[in-house]
């Protein structure tokens, strides 16, 4: 699989409730510097003795998810990294942030693209009419050949954005549609176009950033209009959307009529996108009366509901999420082991969706 660079600038919650900016670049260097790289595995390059991180995490993967996985194998992690004396630093909430970044970059192009559907999708939705793959077909428009956004789907999308009254004017002269896309479409026409084009030798890239000034600039364009909440895009039971299905639903909004479309330059769609995954994606979807299960059955509430060897965590609610849990299981877990230990109190361990439970009965208000 071809070397792919992914920087996130999501927007994730301290334990202060403050935002950190997640950067997979970082996260890299991260990887090499706290000694990951001496068990583990990461984008090809690293040691055989652990897990490949990378393949590990899918494009669902969630950071309660990676918080759930690295908790229930922490007392094995921190034995080996004893009786090989290898030394590791510090996890603060940043560096878990990137960390996390850089796994979950690992694994976002390997997704199920099909060409053969992509072929399909470019000529049905009358892409292939005005741009032809290597020689120009409409003299308005340029040869896939030429584009230089095909590794990255916001980029795709935010040259459309931008060249988008050129191409309504030249359809509506030919009296059709301008097309809508689904995430899966999206996908399938980029690894068609990848595959069918100088591109596939090139290394793919995908950045997207979400600074503080994301929500001032969804203010600006008018997104909030419609999209007051940027945790909520979708259905309650439809879970969090892709990175993709979040980029193609701007390139939908091309399609409606009567809407405004507002100037929105490459770097400010980078904002956008990623200003509303982030929000959505990190907000988790568990359910605080199955945390207060979890939280007593796995004897959290021995140390962490007054009274006991650690802080009550109902006392920072609201400011809990899987970034914060890897880092404070980092810090804190080895001594917290050694204490359970002694009392002989068994090392919680999380099934699927527990950690999301747990997390969200953190962050209800006290004595809930």
């Amino acid at each position: 699989m071809k070397r792919i660079t992914v920087l996130f600038g999501m927007l994730a919650l301290t334990a202060s409730g403050a935002t950190l900016p997640m950067d997979s670049e970082r996260g890299d260097k991260l990887f090499q510097s706290q000694g990951c790289v001496q068990c583990h595995k990461l984008k090809g390059t690293g040691g055989i003795v652990a897990n490949d991180l990378g393949r590990v995490l899918d494009r669902a993967y969630s950071p309660a998810d990676l918080a759930s996985t690295m908790w229930n194998h922490a007392p094995q992690m921190w034995k080996a990294i004893r009786d090989r004396g290898l030394k590791v630093g510090d996890l603060d909430p940043q560096n878990a942030a990137d960390l996390f970044a850089s796994f979950y970059s690992a694994r976002y192009f390997d997704v199920p693209g099909d060409a053969a559907r992509g072929k399909y999708q470019f000529a049905d939705k009358t892409c292939a009419s005005c741009h032809g793959l290597s020689s120009p077909v409409n003299e308005k428009a340029q040869p896939v050949s030429k584009w230089t956004t095909l590794g990255d789907p916001v980029s795709v999308v935010s040259s459309m954005w931008v060249h988008s009254p050129e191409m309504q004017s030249e359809l509506q002269r030919r009296n059709k549609q301008f097309p809508a896309m689904t995430a899966q479409e999206l996908t399938d026409i980029l690894v068609y176009l990848r595959n069918s084009t100088p591109a596939k030798n090139a290394p793919a890239s995908f950045r997207i950033t979400a600074s503080e000034g994301a929500a001032q600039l969804a203010a600006q364009k008018g997104c909030v209009s419609c999209h007051k909440d940027p945790k909520v895009l979708l259905s309650k039971n439809t879970g969090p959307m892709t990175l993709t299905a979040v980029a193609a639903s701007m390139w939908n909004h091309l399609s409606m009529k009567g809407m405004q479309h507002p100037a929105i330059a490459p770097g400010e769609m980078r904002e956008l996108v990623g200003y509303y995954w982030a929000a959505q994606f990190f907000q988790g979807s568990g359910v605080a009366a199955r945390g207060k299960k979890v939280f007593a059955a796995k004897r959290c509430v021995g140390c962490h509901a007054g009274g006991g060897a650690g802080p009550v965590l109902s006392a920072k609610a609201g400011t809990w999420n899987g970034i914060t849990m890897v880092s404070g299981l980092w810090r804190h877990g080895p001594t917290m082991l050694s204490q359970m230990e002694k009392e002989h109190i068994p090392w919680p361990v999380f099934k699927v969706g527990e950690m999301d439970d747990l997390i969200a009965f953190m962050n209800s208000a006290p004595g809930k």
